[in-house]
């Protein structure tokens, strides 16, 4: 039997590296498609009417917000942006190349749920944290690490409501009412972007049934005196 030539082992080797690179190269894209996949389920399950309007505990309305942006920085990274994770959590379908004619206007509690997520999200990256594994890691648990850099640097963010809860008792366990933010303190006096945004909030909510239009007055109301001092 012949001696296989010098060019002969090269080829088969180079082959089988090849197909090595390809292989993995496979596995990898198509465990990257299961996590984008696993991700829109887990962020589905948070968007559910069930559990982004109606948790049991203020707690875990917190840290299932956490555990959203978290989902949605991951899904950034591996190269969903966040409008489209968003929107396909709540099976939204959008048209790439529709006129705005053709365009459907969202169910209200569609944009409520979408606004609440993508300004979230924005206030995540504006308080400076980067989608590391370790931060990822523990924005899993439903906790934020420390802020990483600027004024408040080595400090915890705060989920704070944009409603208050004397206002409307249980409105702390709904996920649209939560905005992650900087330290701030207990007797913290809203801004006066923080009141026209719980005003519109408290507006959509009832406008979506998901108070009643007397719980939206009373809120309303309880903003006004807020104003007021």
């Amino acid at each position: 039997m012949d001696t296989p030539s010098p060019r002969y082992i090269l080829t088969r080797a180079a082959f089988f590296i090849l197909a090595l690179v390809a292989a993995l190269y496979g596995m990898r894209y198509v465990k990257k498609l299961q996590r984008q996949s696993a991700i829109v389920a887990e962020l589905r399950s948070i968007a559910s009417d069930s559990s982004f309007f109606q948790q049991f505990y203020a707690e875990d309305a917190r840290k299932s917000l956490i555990r959203a942006v978290g989902l949605i920085a991951e899904a950034n990274t591996l190269g969903t942006p966040p409008e489209i994770v968003i929107k396909k959590c709540q099976g939204v379908d959008t048209k790439l190349f529709a006129s705005d004619e053709e365009r459907d206007e969202p169910p209200l509690k569609v944009q409520i749920v979408t606004h609440s997520l993508r300004s979230n999200y924005e206030n995540f990256l504006k308080l400076g944290y980067k989608p590391d594994v370790q931060t990822l890691a523990e924005m899993k648990t439903g906790t934020l690490p420390p802020i990483p850099s600027g004024p408040q640097s080595g400090k915890r963010p705060v989920v704070a409501t944009l409603i208050n809860a004397s206002a409307s008792p249980g409105i702390e366990k709904v996920l649209a009412n939560l905005e992650i933010r900087p330290p701030q303190e207990e007797n913290h006096v809203p801004t006066d972007i923080e009141i026209a945004a719980a005003k519109r909030l408290a507006s959509d909510l009832a406008e979506a049934k998901i108070i009643e239009e007397p719980v939206r007055d009373k809120i309303l109301k309880s903003l006004e005196t807020v104003v007021k001092e």
